[in-house]
């Protein structure tokens, strides 16, 4: 890539030159957005900017996530970026077929995309990656996170020999790069090395009192150790032949994997070939008569199936309004509708020939329920769980550990079902060839927020026959709760073609939706964004990173919500309301108190709003509400709150 040298700034800061673009009202956020990203993206551009005009001429390359990028808005990205001397981007979540957009704008304004390939990339992959090449191409060495490793793979030859075949391009090879012998192995084979962990440490080592100077001649001493002595043979292997060229993303011609604006595929490239071929394999299972027939004989057989719906007249009394209904899977096998997906995961995993499973869990139910199906079909089971929510739920790890399975607390960030989901993420991409991710909610990438709606439409699909049994016709609302909102997805899709059918969805408000960081209610609160595979409601900065979130149920206390609610709410289909816990624990009492039932607090949630929602509708009409789990797992943590010994 050639280098740009000193221009554009003058030697001007980047307040300077953002103070000219809110002049010309050029950035395409408007200028809140631009003064909030000064923060974060544009404090990088700064640092960009200062270099240029202090003599800086390599090129400069930022990386990162797709979010922040996205709310900084990306024609404004790529005008700012090459204002202050910007030459490229890699984008570690942004395949091209999310990036098309991004690559073509970057191209318009000279600015370079490097994508990454992996080792799972198959040859076509490959070709298809290299269309948005433009001046070199990130090869990552080993599947799995970024840091230093003490040997290469013995294969990494022909991986990087069997991109050669396909493009003249600079190849650099990174991942797991961290001494000068593994430098001096990949000068033989490629044109460059990406070093990134190994330098963060070296930093690190000046200690933490260490003056910016000495973090500079750290790191300057380091990179000169680790490129001393290098040099290359007579032939090297799989050397460039072509220093740039100009790259055009083409549109996908048919998009699956989206529910209007949201969802998608935001994923490393380390994973494309496993979420390829969960989705060919899916497909095929989904129109498999012998496939279904097994599914539905476990929900029979094992999960105790169908579940009853039937009225609950003293609640129906109470609200003095609608008659309230009742579908009952707190009384399916393991005490909720989580078993439902992961039976049919399960089985999608064994007809993938994968014998490890791995899973996420808040609430623990879905942990328990993979433990449990793990255990009947005799596959390995990890689950990681937050270490707040291994606290508040102890019955629950007890139950997984019970079952076979290894419960593994996560110490990062909240320390809750969000932080969960990056570690089983992080085990994936390291694991990715004999381990299948049995994601609980319906969230990620596609095509998991499909896969699990499917799995968990049998709740909906249930209601409308027994609702026909009973009185003739199909309800006049479901009800459910909604955090990642599998269980809500499953009663809501089998009625969205049903116009009649309003769809109510109660969130967790916590503490209250004005309370900053007090609550998890992302469809009353969030913004459009991409969390963890998808692009759906977050509840964000304005920056694009996640904010901590509050809730008395560990299931619901989630920052995003699954693709296809957010779509349903742009839509007006479905409509989302926000339940605090107060008045949770309100819906929990009624429940109790007047049907005899314990509902887990995240159906504690659905009760509340239904209540409300049933109190406002004529007599005569009908409400279902999905109890989606039973209250034992909270029994402890609600009698804890009330000063109660147990």
């Amino acid at each position: 890539m050639p280098s740009r040298g000193v221009r554009n700034n003058d030697g001007h800061s980047l307040a300077e030159i953002a103070n000219d673009l809110k002049a010309k009202n050029i950035h395409s956020g408007g200028l809140t957005k631009l003064d909030t990203a000064l923060k974060i993206i544009a404090k990088c551009l700064e640092f960009v900017a200062e270099a240029r005009s202090k003599g800086l001429t390599i090129p400069v390359v930022l990386m990162g996530y797709y979010n922040p990028f996205f709310q900084f808005g990306i024609d404004a990205l790529a005008t700012e970026s090459a204002a202050a001397g910007v030459d490229g981007f890699i984008v570690v979540d942004l395949p091209p077929e999310e990036g098309y957009k991004f690559v073509n704008t970057c191209a318009e304004k000279q600015l370079s995309y490097i994508p990454l390939i992996a080792p799972t990339s198959t040859d076509k992959r490959v070709k298809y990656l290299l269309e948005s090449a433009s001046s070199f191409v990130y090869c990552v060495s080993v599947t799995g996170v970024t840091g230093s490793r003490t040997e290469l793979p013995g294969d990494l030859k022909e991986f990087i020999g069997r991109i050669r075949e396909q493009t003249d391009l600079p190849l650099a090879v990174g991942f797991g790069i961290g001494d000068p012998d593994q430098v001096n192995q990949v000068a033989e084979i490629g044109d460059g090395v990406v070093v990134g962990s190994a330098i963060l440490n070296a930093v690190d080592r000046a200690g933490p009192d260490a003056t910016t100077e000495e973090r500079a001649k750290a790191c300057k001493e380091f990179i000169q150790g680790m490129v001393k002595g290098a040099k290359q043979s007579d032939n090297p292997a799989n050397q460039a032949k072509a220093i740039g060229r100009v790259p055009k993303a083409s549109i996908p011609e048919t998009d699956e994997s989206r529910f209007g604006d949201f969802g998608g595929q935001f994923i490393p490239e380390t994973l494309s070939e496993a979420f390829r071929e969960i989705d060919v394999e899916y497909k095929k299972l989904k129109n498999d008569p012998e496939f279904q027939a097994e599914v539905l004989k476990y929900r029979k057989e094992f999960v105790g199936g169908p579940t009853p719906l039937h009225l609950a007249p003293r609640l129906t009394e109470l609200a003095g309004g609608a008659n309230i209904w009742l579908k009952r899977e707190d009384l399916a096998h393991t005490g909720a509708h989580k078993i439902n997906n992961a039976i049919g995961q399960a089985l999608m995993a064994k007809r993938l020939g994968k014998t490890r499973i791995i899973a996420e869990t808040g609430a623990g139910q879905h942990g328990v329920a993979t433990a449990t199906v793990c255990a009947m079909l005799g596959l390995e089971c990890i689950v990681y769980m937050g270490e707040v929510d291994t606290e508040r739920q102890k019955l629950n790890v007890f139950r997984m550990n019970t079952l076979g399975a290894t419960v593994v607390p996560v110490k990062n960030g909240q320390r809750t079902l969000k932080d969960a989901i990056n570690e089983a993420m992080r085990d994936w991409v390291t694991n990715v060839r004999d381990t299948h991710y049995l994601i609980g909610s319906a969230v990620g990438p596609h095509p998991f927020p499909t896969i699990v709606r499917d799995f968990q439409s049998v709740i909906g699909k249930e209601i409308k026959v027994e609702m026909q049994n009973k009185i003739g016709k199909l309800p006049d609302a479901v009800v459910a709760c909604v955090g990642g909102g599998s269980n809500a997805i499953g009663s809501f899709h089998p009625f969205i073609e049903d116009e009649g059918v309003a769809l109510h969805g109660a969130e967790a408000a916590g503490l209250g939706t004005d309370v900053e960081e007090g609550h998890c209610a992302t469809m009353s609160a969030g913004t459009p964004g991409v969390l963890q595979g998808a692009m759906t409601y977050i509840i964000q900065t304005k920056e694009g990173q996640s904010k901590q979130s509050s809730s008395i149920s560990a299931g619901l206390d989630y920052v995003g919500v699954g693709p296809e609610h957010a779509w349903l709410k742009s839509t007006g289909r479905a409509k989302y309301d926000a339940v605090t816990d107060e008045q949770a624990l309100e819906g929990f009492d009624l429940l109790c108190k007047y049907e005899g039932i314990i509902p887990a607090l995240e159906t504690s949630h659905a009760v509340y709003h239904a209540v409300q929602l049933a109190k406002d509708m004529p007599k005569g009409t009908d409400l279902v509400i999905n109890l989606s789990g039973r209250g034992d797992k909270d029994m402890p943590q609600i009698a804890k709150i009330r000063g109660v010994e147990v």
